[in-house]
Formats: structure tokens, C-alpha cells, sequence
């Protein structure tokens, strides 16, 4: 099972050379009091609110695409056999052709015999009529009998015919019946065949859309959005080394939609590791108002779901060393979330310079002795108090998957791109799965 997604990014660095594009995976980080824990999936064909349902695994589309590829074929097959035997002759041998043939046959020696009942009749009538007078009575019965008996087998021989003529037509009739049968069997096995391509093309499109978002999965992106705002206040212009000072990182939730986790991403440049010894940063959200120590130089953190509107804040501390002089850099910032299985992360980035400078005269003083936290509350205005320079990047941001304890997610030593003042995120996400 896939577990939500986390976006953990490598921020640009201050580069002055050419193009280069280190990603940096997200590595583990101090712990804050962590998220609540995700819907758990559910396996059942319809899943109640809150769950989500487990499609179908490749293989079981791959078996779906080669079912309905042998359906396919045999409805090819069933449509050509179909066809053969609306166009060909019907064999001698069809029940309706053998009917029709005997039919006719029978109907053929019916005509004949009613022809030749009609003859003998008007010969008989002939012979009755040309008795003259000297014919005896004997020989006039026997003329008017004859004609009687003919005027019977005529009459049996037409009702004969009659019947051989409808059985005729019946068999006639059910030929006929076959061969537009066949016809529309026909037509039948072409629908079908239709029908079966239809559903081959939408197993392959199911599995190639299967396989299209696993492959999103593993090198998604996610959507650019700068509607969820990271500002950075409390950082002056000038540090006194072996001073401390705190800072505060807003985070606004202006998408319009609730989301599940919002992130400030902050980072020290420029610099690398080093710059955690230098600075000794700390980080505090409202779940866990305790100081902690950063492990690299930069920092995603989760400051919690955030209705629309709402803000948070993440709280920051450097701790400049009282050996730093002269030193000049910044803090960049930016934020991101995730929402469901989807993740938006900001294309621009703000960079907020101040100096170290040395101490004068007196002992350096102690920093704030206020806790971090925050609180999330309807949005308010945060105004930077240093002056920012936003970089658009010029990369795209990956949707990531990671544990979903994770809160304060470091970046692990690698490093982005400023190609002049430009910053490329380069992201890499990764999954998790449950045994």
C-alpha cells in the first residue's frame, strides 16, 4: 500500500558557476509530535467515507487485457464464419433445402396429376355429349357415369395440388427464413466483434493508465502552486555574532481548500553542512514549542493541517557564532503541502540577506528567551521585516512519498542550482510500502 506523499526538496544554493543540478533525497529528521495517522486503505468493493479503495494490481490488468484480446479474436473469427455463411450456398444437405426440394418435387407430380384429372374429365363430358339418339340407356349411364367419376378425380386431384402447393410454399418460405437468419447472425457477430475491440481498447487504456500512474508515482510532480504562502519576519539586516536571534515563518493557506499538511521550507545559504556548526540553528512549531537543533542546513517542517485562510507559524533560531565576522548571506524560504494523494509546492522562493558582523565592546548579549511556537488563526499580515528578492525556479517540483511520522524533514547534503539569481528545486520523491 501506498502511503501518502511528502515532498522533501534540495534548495538552491548560491552558485555562481555553470548549471548544476545535485537532487537531494530527504534523510530523517528531529521529531515533532507527529500528524494524525491516514485512512487506512480498505479492500472492500465499496468503501465507506474516509477509506480508499484498492484498484486492481498490473497483473491483474495484464490478465483483463489478454482475456479480452482472446475474446477479440474469437468474436474476428465468429464474425468470419458469419459472413461465410450468409454469402455461400446452403448446402444440399440443410434440412430447409432437402424440405424444399421434396416440396417441389411432390408439387411437380400434384400438377401433373391434376392436369391429366382435368382431361380425362373434358374427354369424358365430350364423349357424353356426342351420344346421339340411338344410344341406349345403358350406354348413356354408363357416358354420364364417366363423367361423374372424372369430375371426382379432377376435384381429388386439385385439392391434391392445393396441399403440395401450400407444403411448396412453406418450405420455400423457411429458406427463406434460414437465409435471413443468417443474415442477422451476421450482423450479430459484427456487433459483438465491436463490441469485443471496445473492450480491448479499454483494458489496454485501464492498463496503460495503470502503468502511467505508477510511473507518476515513482516521478510525479507536483502541481506548481504559490497560493500557500512561506514569509519569513524577524530577521535584521545586521546579526551581532554570538548573538542569538529569532525568526518566524508564516505559513498561509490561501489554495481556497483545506489542506492535509502545510510546510515551511527554509534553508541557510550559502553554505553546506557547515553551516549548521556556524549557526547552530533551531526550529519550534506550535505541536512542539521545545528548541530543536536542525541537522543540515536547511529544513522542511510540518506546521499542520490548515483550513482555507488559516496560517501557522514555524518558529527559527540562529545562533551565530561569536568567531563570524564579515560573514554575508541568507535565508530562503518557500512553502508547499499535500492534500489528499496530491501535493503543490510554490515556483518562486524568497531570499532575505543580512550580514554577521563582530561584536563591539560590550559582551554579547543573550538572544530572545521567547519559546517558539505558533498558533494556527485566521489569516493576519506578516511583514518582512529584511529585504527579500523572489526567485522564480526554473525546475519543476516532484510530488514525494515518505512516512507519514515524518514532521521536520532535512535536506541531506546535496545541492540545487542558482544559476545567477534563478533557483532550480530538484526534487526526488520515494515510497513506502506496508508489509
Amino acid at each position: 500500500m501506498k502511503t501518502r506523499r511528502t515532498l522533501a526538496t534540495a534548495v538552491a544554493a548560491a552558485v555562481t558557476a555553470p548549471v548544476l543540478l545535485l537532487a537531494a533525497g530527504p534523510a530523517s529528521a528531529a521529531t515533532v509530535t507527529p500528524p494524525p495517522t491516514p485512512p487506512a486503505v480498505s479492500a472492500s468493493p465499496s468503501p465507506s467515507p474516509g477509506t480508499l479503495a484498492k484498484g486492481p494490481s498490473i497483473e491483474d490488468l495484464e490478465k483483463a487485457v489478454e482475456k479480452a484480446r482472446k475474446a477479440y479474436e474469437a468474436a474476428v473469427a465468429a464474425e468470419a464464419a458469419a459472413l461465410k455463411a450468409a454469402k455461400e450456398p446452403l448446402p444440399d444437405t440443410t434440412p430447409e433445402v432437402v424440405a424444399l426440394a421434396a416440396a417441389k418435387k411432390e408439387l411437380e407430380a400434384a400438377t401433373a396429376a391434376h392436369t391429366a384429372a382435368v382431361k380425362a374429365l373434358d374427354e369424358a363430358k365430350a364423349k357424353l355429349t356426342a351420344l346421339g339418339d340411338t344410344a341406349t340407356p345403358e350406354e348413356r349411364a354408363a357416358a354420364e357415369k364417366a363423367v361423374k367419376d372424372a369430375q371426382a378425380a379432377a376435384d381429388a386431384a386439385a385439392t391434391a395440388k392445393a396441399a403440395a402447393d401450400k407444403k411448396f410454399t412453406d418450405a420455400d418460405t423457411a429458406l427463406d427464413d434460414l437465409r435471413v437468419a443468417l443474415v442477422r447472425a451476421y450482423s450479430t457477430a459484427k456487433k459483438a466483434t465491436e463490441e469485443a475491440l471496445a473492450e480491448l481498447a479499454a483494458a489496454e487504456k485501464a492498463l496503460a493508465d495503470a502503468k502511467k500512474e505508477e510511473e507518476d508515482d515513482d516521478n510525479g510532480m507536483c502541481a506548481r502552486d504559490d497560493a500557500l504562502v512561506a514569509e519569513l519576519t524577524g530577521l535584521p539586516e545586521k546579526v551581532t555574532a554570538g548573538t542569538a536571534v529569532d525568526l518566524t515563518v508564516r505559513v498561509t493557506n490561501n489554495t481556497g481548500e483545506k489542506v492535509d499538511r502545510a510546510y515551511g521550507q527554509v534553508t541557510l545559504a550559502p553554505g553546506g553542512k557547515n553551516l549548521v556548526d556556524l549557526f547552530k540553528p533551531q526550529y519550534a512549531t506550535a505541536a512542539s514549542s521545545k528548541w530543536r537543533d536542525w541537522n543540515s542546513w536547511g529544513i522542511g517542517v510540518n506546521v499542520g493541517a490548515l483550513e482555507p485562510g488559516a496560517h501557522a507559524d514555524l518558529k527559527l533560531r540562529l545562533n551565530p557564532a561569536a568567531s563570524l565576522k564579515d560573514w554575508s548571506g541568507r535565508v530562503e524560504v518557500y512553502g508547499w503541502y499535500e492534500r489528499g494523494d496530491d501535493c503543490g509546492a510554490n515556483t518562486t522562493l524568497k531570499a532575505h540577506k543580512f550580514q554577521v558582523v563582530a561584536a563591539t565592546g560590550a559582551s554579547p548579549s543573550p538572544g530572545p528567551s521567547a519559546q517558539g511556537g505558533g498558533t494556527t488563526t485566521p489569516v493576519g499580515t506578516a511583514t518582512p521585516t529584511t529585504t527579500a528578492t523572489t526567485t522564480t525556479t526554473g525546475g519543476t517540483l516532484a510530488k514525494t512519498g515518505s512516512s507519514d511520522s515524518l514532521d521536520g524533514l532535512a535536506l541531506a547534503g546535496g545541492a540545487a542550482v542558482a544559476l545567477g539569481a534563478g533557483a532550480v528545486f530538484a526534487v526526488r520523491r520515494r515510497r513506502t510500502t506496508d508489509a
